[in-house]
Order: structure tokens, then sequence, then C-alpha cells
């Protein structure tokens, strides 16, 4: 949900996008620059650049899209992150970065540390908030259009069947590491204290977004909030809230205005603005949903969340495109045993965003 714009201040918005701008941007504002985009696989890897050409930047901001989010693996590197491997990260980061400043793409960092996520211990809180502080320091005077969203998903993928110390099952750790980053950033200086923070859901789903300590956002107009479903797309699981088959009706349209409704309600009595952090139309899972269902759930989702002014990122760039050859894939995909045509449906979606 959010606040429609003025024509005047979405032109002003528009024309500072190829450069970046220098005005800090309200959240409600910042919506419209955010638009829809995609998730990011360079930063998931030791070697971020090898798969990446600045020319990725250019064909996703072509093809209609406005956003980019560079989830980053910070099992990747050595905790306090002063080595040379990590000043090497930092570069291709800022790279990237400057590249999608430059172009009119929106760049949003977020991390990644599964072990940490998983068992979130002293320690590993210490080195969550050391890894934002090296890397907002870093990009510190970076255009106002450059935001840091705190957690790419509060996973449990590492604790196996006792996740009883997991950030996802302890909100108010998550709640005391998010205190903390926050504060370090607004700390680190440059255009940092006015920058948009993106605060990650404590559970993943916008369900529990009210979860969030209203302490960490009620004096910072600054923030928002991410949180996502489907990120490994609808499924035809009976009782799933990703329940989708057919034409959605009525079970899987009804999921859908469900689970985008718990967000649109937070906004409402938070007045935090919201983003959706990852998306995919495919069952990812178990292939469970034909070509034509793929496209009736991402139509319908896609203009649901235009209805609501939710901007969004699909999962993942690479479904869509090939970054090392610079080429959007145009043969269908083998999707768990589902045959898909993933350039047709980039299409369908890009005709209701």
């Amino acid at each position: 949900m959010k606040i429609r714009l003025p024509v005047a201040v979405a032109l002003i918005i528009c024309l500072q996008l190829s450069e970046g701008t220098n005005t800090p941007i309200l959240p409600s504002d910042y919506q419209d620059v955010i638009k829809q985009g995609f998730s990011t696989n360079w930063f998931k890897t030791s070697d971020p650049l090898s798969k990446y050409n600045a020319q990725n930047i250019d064909d996703v901001y072509a093809r209609g899209f406005r956003n980019l989010r560079l989830r980053c693996n910070a099992e990747l590197y050595k905790a306090p992150y002063t080595d040379s491997a990590f000043d090497d990260f930092l570069t291709s980061l800022a790279t990237v970065v400057d590249k999608c400043i430059q172009v009119g793409v929106t760049p949003i960092i977020s991390w990644i540390h599964h072990q940490d996520e998983a068992f979130a211990t002293e320690q590993a809180r210490l080195n969550y908030v050391a890894w934002w502080t090296k890397v907002a320091t870093h990009l510190k005077d970076r255009s106002y259009n450059l935001s840091f969203n705190l957690f790419t998903e509060l996973g449990i993928d590492g604790c196996g069947n006792n996740c009883s110390k997991s950030l996802r099952e302890n909100t108010a750790a998550y709640n005391q590491w998010t205190k903390d980053v926050a504060s370090a950033i607004r700390k680190s200086g440059g255009k940092n204290a006015q920058r948009i923070l993106i605060l990650g859901s404590p559970k993943k789903t916008a369900k529990d977004l009210d979860q969030i300590d209203p302490t960490i956002y009620a004096n910072d107009d600054y923030m928002m909030a991410e949180w996502h479903i489907y990120a490994s797309g609808p499924n035809k699981v009976d009782g799933s809230q990703k329940y989708w088959s057919g034409d959605g009706s009525p079970l899987g349209r009804q999921n859908v205005e469900t689970n985008i409704q718990y967000a649109t309600n937070f906004t409402q009595t938070s007045k935090l603005a919201t983003y959706l952090g990852a998306w995919m139309p495919t069952d990812n899972k178990d292939g469970a949903l034909d070509e034509g269902e793929v496209i009736k759930f991402a139509r319908y989702f896609s203009k649901k969340l235009k209805e609501q002014g939710v901007p969004w990122s699909l999962n993942v760039l690479d479904r869509y495109y090939d970054t090392a050859n610079n080429e959007w894939l145009k043969d269908p995909q083998d999707i768990q045993g589902a045959l898909i045509d993933m350039n047709k449906v980039l299409n369908n979606i890009k005709s209701v965003m």
C-alpha cells in the first residue's frame, strides 16, 4: 500500500534516476524508485564479477526493470572482515552499485549468512554489525538511490531439526540485531544517516511484520520493511498459503489477496512502506504448475501488487537472463519437470506491472 504521488513529484524522481539523487528519499517516494526488478546471485559466489558485465545493467533497464537486489553471502568472508578478500568484495560491490546508479537501476544490498541466521550467537551478532558497518562505510557517499536491506531472509537451512537458536524463532534476538545494525549504519557517515534502510520480516512473510519492534522505526523517517512470499513459487499443496491451480479461482486468488493484505494492513497501522524482496511465478520445488498456470498466476499476482503500490524483485535474474553472455533467455526451460517459456512469462508480467 502506498500514497500516490503528484505528477510533478513523480517527474522529478524520474529525472534524478540517471545519476542518482543527493536528496534524501522518503519511503513512499522510494517505492516509486524501486518499481519492479530482480534479485541477483553475483555476490553469492566468491568471484562475483565472473558472470557480471556492465551490459547486464543496461539490458535490465532497457527491458523496463528498475531495481536489482544484490544478495551478498557474508559466509564467503572471514569476520571481522579486515582482509584483502573482503576488500576485493567491497570493490566489486561498488562497481555494480555505481553502474546501477549511472543507468537508473536501483541497487538494494542485502545480507545473507545461513549459519549465523540459524545459530544466532553473540559473536554472530557482532559479525553481522561489523559486516554492515564495513559495507555502509565503504558506500557512504553513494546516491540516496542505494538502499540497505538488512536481511535477505531469516533462514533456518542450517539448523536441522532444532532451530530454537535461530533468529526466526527468536524475535527478541532479531529485534536486537536490527536495532544494533541500524544504529551502526546511521553513525557510519556520509549519506547513511538518511539512507533508506529496509528491515526484514522476523519470520519472512508479511504476516509477521508486526513483530518488528516499533521503537526501531518510530523516530526514523527513512525505513521500510521487506517481506516475501512465493520465493520458490506457488504450489499445488492442499492447504498451503501458496496454493494455486488453473486460473486461481477461488483458493489461489484468495491466497494472493490474503498474503498482500497482511502487508497493506501493516502499512496502515505502522505507517511503514513495504517492498516484496523475492517471488517467482513457477513452482521451483515440484514443477506442479504448467506454463498456462504459471502465466495466470504471474499476471494475477503482479496486478494485485500494482493495485497496492508494492514494489518487488523477481527471484531470480538468472532465470530470465544469461549474465555471462549478456542475453535474455528465450528457449523453454525445464523447471522440475515442467517446460516453461520464461521469456513469455516475463512478457506477461511486464504487460500488467
